[in-house]
Parts: structure tokens; sequence; C-alpha cells
């Protein structure tokens, strides 16, 4: 079996994943930008054949005039395991983070949630077999490349996937306009599978069964839902946040967040200095009486003047 994939950007992605064989890429004739001359460099790097095309060869090879310019004859899409979900995660040293698409059919919402899993760095996504949109040339296009770079499970009998999730220590979160819970109430920090449910219909009655708990978005204008991948979307960067942005940080440098003061004023200037300055002076138990802010103009608004006015004069010298 073998697959079209056209699209610049896809077609790019594709040649530096090195996830699935390249036969042959076609060009249109006298087509020449950067992401042309990469893509030719890529190939004959690769030892990939490229020919150039006249455009009706290349409508035949797709069906259609979307390809931009650029298709590539390689092998089909080979799909993961749920098996192979759980391992990534393991290998990254993280707590297991999966979307499952429970029949979602529009390719369009397939290729968008793609591109957002592989730039969140989710571990993979789970489809079912039937009923549903299939990793297709649309679906690499509209995913900008990110289908060969993310791994993608399918499976004939998405309950019985989401069980095997469950028994490596997941806990199954279904996405529902009704639920009781927001998302920002939720702990993804903990191994997640999020679950979206299909264009209209959302979850089917057993899926809903297998997940643990439902969450929703909340909606605060007319609007009673969004997209699904738009959902999706929202969902996995609350996991992200929780899990990336939430962890313990050391207090930073600098007396302004709690931390040592400043090692070497010099460095930062005579204004960083003053600061420091102040700031350790303002500290409860600090020896010493709590000086106070100028009365006119505020320290800050003064200090930030000057600093505006040495960077105005140092473009006229360097002008």
């Amino acid at each position: 079996m073998s697959d079209k994939i056209y699209g610049r950007k896809p077609v790019l992605e594709l040649l530096r994943s090195g996830n699935r064989t390249i036969h042959h890429i076609h060009i249109l004739t006298g087509a020449k930008d950067d992401t042309i001359y990469t893509i030719e460099a890529q190939a004959k790097a690769q030892g990939i054949p490229v020919s150039s095309e006249s455009k009706h060869k290349l409508d035949q090879l797709v069906g259609h005039d979307k390809h931009q310019g650029v298709v590539a004859s390689c092998a089909g899409f080979e799909y993961a395991s749920v098996r192979d979900l759980i391992d990534a995660a393991q290998a990254k040293g993280e707590n297991l983070l999966v979307v499952a698409l429970d029949e979602l059919e529009d390719p369009q919402n397939l290729g968008a949630i793609l591109r957002t899993c592989e730039a969140a760095g989710v571990h993979g996504v789970l489809i079912p077999r039937n009923r549903t949109a299939t990793v297709n040339p649309t679906v690499v296009k509209v995913s900008a490349g990110a289908a060969d770079n993310v791994l993608i499970a399918q499976e004939s009998n998405i309950n019985e996937a989401l069980r095997k999730l469950k028994d490596a220590g997941a806990w199954v979160v279904g996405a529902d306009a009704e639920a009781e819970t927001e998302i920002h109430q939720y702990d993804f920090s903990r191994p997640t599978v999020i679950v979206i449910g299909s264009e209209g219909k959302g979850l089917r009655r057993l899926v809903r069964e297998h997940c643990d708990t439902m969450v929703k978005i909340p909606m605060y204008g007319k609007v009673s839902s969004l997209n699904a991948s738009v959902s999706a979307a929202l969902l996995i960067y609350e996991a992200v946040r929780r899990r990336r942005w939430e962890k313990p940080k050391a207090p930073a440098p600098g007396p302004i967040l709690g931390g040592p003061s400043w090692g070497s004023p010099s460095h930062y200037g005579q204004d960083a200095a003053q600061v420091n300055e102040f700031y350790e002076s303002a500290r409860p138990g600090a020896p010493g009486p709590t000086p106070s802010p100028p009365p006119d103009r505020s320290f800050f608004l003064q200090a930030l003047i000057r600093t505006l006015k040495r960077r105005l004069r140092a473009t006229r010298m360097r002008g």
C-alpha cells in the first residue's frame, strides 16, 4: 500500500522524520522557493529521485489541485499499538498522556488534533478502526506533517484499548459539555487519557462508562459548544500547563521574587542596584527603617525612563 503525500510543509516534514519510505518526489515545473530548494536538497541527500511535472500530472496524482506543487509517493502509514504508547511515556520518564478519539469522522479535525498533539508532546493518539477518519494524505496535509511524528494506535475495540491503558495506571477523562467538573479543576498531572467524542454525537455510551470522570470546558458566551479540534487543544494544553508550568520552582534570583540579592549590582546597572537596595530594606525583619517611595513620581517609572533614554542615546551613537 502506498500514499501520495502532498503540500510543501508535509513533504518536507516527511523527509526530515524518516518514518516512511519515500519512493519518488514530484515537483511542479518552474516552482522555485526556499522550501522547494530544501526539499530537493533533502531528497538528493537521501537518494530519493525527484522529477519536474506539469500541473496536470500533479492534479492527476492526487485527484485535485491543492497540492502546492509538491507530491511525494511513499509507503503507507503504519499504526502503532497501545503498548507503543505506554512505552513512549516510559522512555521519556513522564506520566502517560494519550488522546483517544471516539469515532471522529472529519479528517480536518483529525489533522488539526494530530498537529496539536505533536506540538504539545502527547505520547500518542488512539483511534478506532471503524467509523472514523484515518490517516490519509488529507490528514497529513492538515497536520502539517505532524501525523508522521506522533504515535497513532488504531484498535478495533476502543473500549478494550482504554481498559489496557487503565491497567497501565492511566485515568480516563472524557470531555462532556454536561459534566460538573471544569477542566481547570481536574488534576491532569497524573497518567491521563483524554477522550474526545465525535462531531455532534459526543461520546458513545460504552466509552462514557469506561471513563473515570468527565470534564467540561466552561462556556461564557451564547455558543454552547466548540469544534472537536479546538476542544481537544484546550484539554491537551491544560494537561501541559499542569505538568510543566505548575511544577514547584526555586525562587528566581533577585529580591523582587523573594530570592537572594543580586551578587553583582554593577553588572545590571545603577537602576538594578537601587531596586535591589530598595527591596532588601523593605523585607520584613530587615534592619533599619523602611524607606518610603518618592512622593512625586514612581521610583520604577523614573528608572524605566532613564533606561529608555540610555538605550536611545546608544542607538543614535551607533547610527
